[in-house]
């Protein structure tokens, strides 16, 4: 029996180290790493069976191309050979015939490791492809974020075992940030209150002391009127005001101008329930704040997280002391983008396009997209407007590859299908965006079949492609080697010695996490300067373009989110579920009202689509909200549709994100 330790890969705040079991070099078990200080020994139930994904034999371990029409999904085995030559004479035609914009990539977080993230950047960039704009997730979140309190690290998660109130806004942690949860349950133990904030009762908000159900898109115009109260009781920090920020006057003009019931509205919250969590904050000095990235993923996304980094700031929260905090991403290891993405390789401007308009891109753009290079993503299940993005999918003059590790909904599309290797069969680095550490990792067993990494397949098709820049010559261990002092907060013993492998490396930034009192120079900002490009200098109240539309409102009567479940990590483990639809929790005044009854088949729709799910009648969301947790894939032969065929291609008010709980739908029960 030996035991290697590795990191989970998967788009997930915690970033766990792994220790896994091996017998004649088959993993028999994984178990959380005891010495990793934030993993702390144990594994969400996705990850603990994740050797069995891949290890599994459904796993794509050879080259395929394609033999039926596209969405058939028939196949036929090739060799590398064979494959390399296709691949090769394809790029080039596309580029001698099109110009080399009409190659797209379309990649994010498949794998978190930041040399396989990366690791088609310098290939893309020498072809002089169509640059993606990555923000489907976390972008807008950030940007909002950014704008009043900078890209310096977060609070540490740990802080909040010292507080006396913690509240969860807008994140399912026990779901999306599990690891976090412990800290609640030792600050719980002190005696602290836990607080939730979100549109449903999900499984975090069942335990906590307190769930305050914001509507879809209320969360700026919660966390204002609960400034505006504190501001006019005085219960804010004048002192940190005063001494680390600037623009607060601003901000406090505009929250006196609006009143405490026009906030309470807009957020869907009455103004006593308003004034109660107010009050909770102002009581607790040592508050800390958990943000979730899910609140952002609609038209106003970054107005939310700008409010309430406004709101932690006022009142003080940001001031080092002890169990006061707020953390949206802890950005314990800040990376310099430009060599990550080898911008340097660049040899002139390239069109942009945004990976949440992959529909248009594929259906509208002129001049056309011809190539689409998918890797480390399942676009027809994770893009908005599916049915848009299947529609560009379907076109016999776009040459598709998609390098995967299993049959997805996607690969059917695909021209040429190429074999993923695991991160249990990589060298790579990670970098927890929840918390304050990264590691390195190396293979815990050799690749399957004739699977090849993201690495080992752009670093192959650059030489075969005739580019000879150094960039493509390195392994794995240089290019590591070529990122180490592009990485912010990492001892200088590191950047010269190297990153060891399966150690937690801690952030030399976590004692100044969270506190402006140690950021030299730096102040928060209540206010932003009138030459900065956002709409407004300081958060403020603005519509949400599709919830609030009153001729879809009339037409399509409920609002619908779509966030994350215990089962998936976005569309990842989709394989373990082939003839599964999933659930939509309605309230049970809606059931009523639209003749539907527990466990009926419906189908919601709406302009740009349709999908079937099952009916869970129930009183954890609110009237009129449709709550469809997880992304499923649309493998059943009965249904080739998925929840993200009803979402909009718009995108948020900053930062060009996603808006997955912005959606207006209408609900039937289906009959036969």
């Amino acid at each position: 029996m030996l035991k290697k330790k590795t990191i989970c890969p998967l788009d997930c705040p915690d970033a766990c180290g792994i220790v896994a079991t091996m017998e004649d070099d088959v993993i028999t078990r994984l178990d959380g790493d005891p010495d990793h200080p934030f993993t702390d020994g144990f594994l969400c139930k996705k990850v603990r069976t994740y050797h069995e994904r891949v290890q599994s034999t459904d796993r794509l371990l050879f080259p395929q191309k394609r033999i039926g029409k596209k969405g058939e999904g028939k196949f036929q085995r090739i060799s590398w050979d064979e494959a390399w030559t296709i691949l090769v004479d394809q790029l080039t035609n596309i580029k001698e015939q099109h110009g080399s914009e009409a190659l797209l990539p379309y990649s994010y977080a498949g794998n978190m490791g930041k040399v396989n993230f990366f690791a088609g950047h310098p290939f893309f960039h020498r072809y002089g492809a169509s640059q993606l704009n990555r923000t489907i997730c976390s972008v807008a979140a950030k940007t909002g974020w950014n704008l009043h309190y900078g890209s310096h690290p977060q609070s540490p998660p740990e802080k909040a075992i010292d507080s006396d109130l913690v509240i969860a806004w807008g994140i399912n942690a026990k779901v999306t940030n599990i690891h976090f949860m412990p800290m609640v349950v030792k600050a719980r133990r002190r005696g602290a209150r836990f607080i939730v904030i979100d549109p449903y009762e999900n499984v975090t908000a069942e335990a906590a002391d307190q769930h305050y159900r914001v509507k879809p898109g209320g969360d700026a115009a919660l966390a204002l009127g609960i400034l505006k109260h504190l501001t006019e009781h005085d219960r804010i920090d004048r002192g940190f005001i005063e001494k680390y920020s600037e623009g607060f006057t601003d901000l406090s003009a505009y929250l006196a101008s609006n009143t405490l019931s026009t906030f309470a509205a807009a957020s869907g919250l009455t103004i006593e329930s308003m004034v109660q969590l107010a009050d909770s904050i102002a009581d607790n000095p040592k508050t800390f704040i958990r943000v979730g990235v899910g609140l952002s993923r609609n038209t106003q996304g970054a107005m939310a997280t700008r409010a309430i980094a406004c709101l932690s700031a006022a009142v003080g929260l940001f001031d080092g002391k002890q169990g006061a905090g707020a953390l949206l991403s802890s950005t314990s290891f800040s990376l310099d983008s430009r060599v990550f993405g080898f911008a340097s390789l660049i040899n002139k401007p390239a069109r942009t396009i945004n990976m949440v308009r992959l529909g248009e891109a594929l259906t509208e753009v002129s001049p056309p997209v011809k190539g689409l290079f998918v890797y480390s993503s399942n676009p027809l299940s994770v893009a908005p407007d599916s049915s848009k993005v299947r529609q560009g999918l379907e076109r016999e003059d776009l040459f598709t590859v998609v390098h995967e590790q299993f049959h997805t909904n996607t690969t059917k599309y695909a021209d040429l299908l190429l074999p993923a290797s695991t991160s249990f069969e990589n060298d790579d680095i990670y970098i927890g965006y929840g918390h304050y550490y990264m590691g390195r990792t190396q293979p815990v067993f050799a690749p399957k079949g004739e699977s090849i990494s993201n690495f080992a397949l752009f670093q192959t098709l650059a030489l075969k492609m005739g580019y000879t820049d150094p960039i493509f010559y390195q392994d794995v261990e240089s290019r590591i080697q070529t990122y180490l002092p592009a990485i912010s907060g990492l001892a200088k013993s590191i950047i010269q010695n190297g990153l060891p492998a399966g150690e937690a490396v801690r952030s030399d930034y976590y004692d100044i996490g969270g506190d402006f009192t140690k950021f030299s120079g730096k102040r928060f900002k209540f206010t932003l300067p009138d030459n900065d490009n956002t709409e407004a200098g300081h958060p403020r109240l603005i519509e949400r373009r599709e919830l609030d539309d009153p001729l879809l409102s009339e037409k399509y009567p409920f609002a619908l989110i779509t966030p994350p479940n215990a089962e998936l990590l976005n569309s990842t483990f989709g394989e373990r579920y082939p003839n599964k639809s999933g659930k939509v929790l309605i309230h049970s005044q809606d059931a009523v009202a639209t003749n539907i009854s527990d466990n009926d088949e419906v189908e919601i729709f709406n302009h740009r689509g349709f999908n079937r799910r099952i009916a869970v009648v129930t009183d954890k969301t609110q009237p009129g909200l449709l709550v469809a947790e997880g992304i499923y894939w649309q493998t059943n032969a009965s249904q080739q549709t998925g929840i993200n065929d009803l979402t909009s291609q718009a995108i948020t008010d900053a930062g060009e994100g996603g808006t997955f709980h912005e959606s207006r739908v209408a609900i039937r029960k289906v009959t036969a």
